[in-house]
């Protein structure tokens, strides 16, 4: 081989290795130019499991409290159940003085309920509305106490505007009301009960619950069977997370925990217009 051909051959072999290696750090740049693809924040609300409640709560200085409720919920294959929504006296512990039960009664007002679109592009932020439901109210006196507990129950509406079956799979309902005789006293301390009442569908396990409360903290939950102290609720019973979000706390608890807890106390808004009421007392 000559010396020219060998010179050749070589100088052939430096310049494809030369643009092998221009290539690959071609490709590289190209490829840490191009922007990664955004993810969807805004996930449809039929992606969120049926175990799963929402409740957010916002106390006014009028002693009452505006609540939300989103339930994701399967309908039984026969379809006839309801949902409903229950109202019962709530237990706050015993009067450390006289060593009296004491209960709250919640009282329910301004109740409107709606289901909300499965489809994509309902988002849990901007949901969409799938029809109003129909609420039957009825109100009953709950045995030992004197005073009535109420069960909300709602249903879709057919053509014609009357109760109807829900149809079989899953279904997104949004309950809004006012909760009023929620601003308490007990034992020269005043507060806002919010009951952990919550709504659900028969035949359906529900495991974890969300309160997002309108609110810095601190969150309280006094147990229902020892005398009244505002213990913490995260112990054993309930996680106490920063929202996020500026004045407002969120507590995620299970059923399936040691339910020794009726509601759950945080202190009331400046300014007040309200008087506070005392609960029941019974011996």
């Amino acid at each position: 081989m000559t010396r020219t051909r060998l010179f050749l051959i070589t100088g052939l072999a430096v310049s494809a290795v030369a643009v092998i290696v221009v290539g690959v750090l071609v490709v590289g740049m190209v490829l840490r130019c191009v922007a990664p693809t955004p993810e969807t924040q805004d996930l449809p609300d039929h992606a969120l499991t049926p175990e799963e409640s929402i409740t957010e709560v916002a106390p006014h200085m009028d002693g009452t409290v505006a609540v939300r409720q989103r339930l994701v919920f399967e309908a039984p294959p026969e379809g006839e159940d309801s949902v409903g929504l229950w109202f019962v006296s709530e237990g706050l512990g015993r009067n450390p003085v006289s060593g009296h039960r004491l209960a709250m009664m919640p009282v329910v007002d301004e109740l409107t309920a709606v289901e909300l679109s499965t489809d994509a592009g309902s988002t849990r932020r901007s949901p969409q509305e799938a029809g109003d439901l129909d609420v039957d109210v009825e109100t009953v006196r709950e045995k030992d106490f004197d005073y009535p507990r109420a069960h909300f129950s709602l249903r879709p509406k057919d053509s014609q505007g009357r109760a109807a079956r829900w149809d079989e799979g899953r279904h997104i309902v949004e309950v809004d009301y006012v909760l009023d005789k929620v601003f308490l006293t007990v034992s020269g301390r005043e507060f806002i009960a919010l009951p952990l009442s919550f709504i659900g569908a028969p035949r359906a396990t529900e495991a974890t619950h969300t309160m997002i409360v309108d609110t810095d903290g601190p969150l309280a939950c006094p147990a229902n069977n020892v005398d009244f102290a505002l213990n913490d609720c995260a112990d054993d019973f309930a996680q106490i997370d920063d929202d996020g979000t500026e004045g407002t706390t969120r507590m995620t608890w299970r059923e399936d925990n040691d339910f020794d807890h009726d509601v759950v106390v945080i202190d009331p808004p400046e300014n007040m217009s309200a008087r506070p009421i005392h609960p029941t007392e019974r011996s």
